[in-house]
């Protein structure tokens, strides 16, 4: 015989839980950041919380081994353990803050739900403009990728393209295409990058600095005029234009 139902119209307070998975579950992402997994669940944080972690049939089936505390809402906040939201009404609510938590997550290196996504950034050397023959230092694009380095470089290099049609490469990439060159990345540009935001702005600033050495340098667009601004470069240029 099945237990209870819920009462038509019954409210239940929630609160947004970040719990530690066993490292038996796979790889993380960041070696100092264990895998996690962000719940709305009906257990105060604290000794309810605690309890259901270290007891719950379902917590062991999930491989939950320990509560991030340091990872979720504070007390005073929403979906903290003073501030529980109110499902079903504030349903959209909770699947908003969760969204937003796992994805600051995401970027201080947590391995979240599963998700072992990292950014990286590379560079590719083209062929030179006829009209920069010994005017610069060389002529480069650079980019950022989720994908592993040799497969973007691929798409790139072999002008791929998806079911659609539409272009997975640069086109100026693509037909000047002379080499990778990831020998050319300065130590601060090759660390892994846990969000997408970070790796653009990290992009961005390697264009900046590659042009600083003499190369013309194609791609990193995408926050280029953002960073010119933030870090006050060619302002003067900009206002009179």
């Amino acid at each position: 015989m099945s237990g209870p139902s819920k009462i038509l119209g019954e409210t239940q307070r929630v609160w947004i839980c970040v719990l530690k998975m066993s490292d038996l579950t796979g790889p993380r992402r960041r070696a100092d950041r264990p895998r996690v997994v962000v719940k709305a669940l009906s257990k105060r944080p604290g000794l309810d919380l605690d309890r259901w972690v270290k007891t719950s049939r379902r917590a062991n089936r999930m491989r939950v081994v320990n509560v991030v505390y340091e990872a979720m809402p504070r007390p005073s906040q929403p979906g903290g353990r003073d501030c529980p939201f109110i499902k079903p009404t504030q349903k959209p609510e909770v699947d908003a803050a969760m969204k937003l938590l796992r994805q600051q997550l995401r970027c201080d290196g947590y391995t979240v739900n599963g998700d072992m996504t990292v950014w990286h950034l590379y560079i590719i050397e083209l062929t030179p403009l006829p009209s920069d023959s010994g005017a610069c230092t060389g002529y480069l694009y650079v980019g950022q990728t989720s994908q592993p380095l040799e497969d973007r470089i691929r798409q790139h290099r072999e002008g791929h393209r998806n079911p659609k049609g539409q272009r997975l490469h640069s086109l100026v990439c693509h037909r000047r295409f002379l080499r990778p060159r990831l020998d050319l990345l300065p130590a601060q540009f090759s660390q892994t990058f846990y969000c997408q935001e970070d790796a653009l702005t990290a992009e961005a600033d390697l264009r900046l600095a590659m042009e600083a050495d003499g190369f013309v340098v194609e791609g990193g667009t995408e926050k280029l005029s953002t960073r010119r601004r933030e870090l006050g470069i060619d302002t003067d240029k900009e206002a009179t234009e």
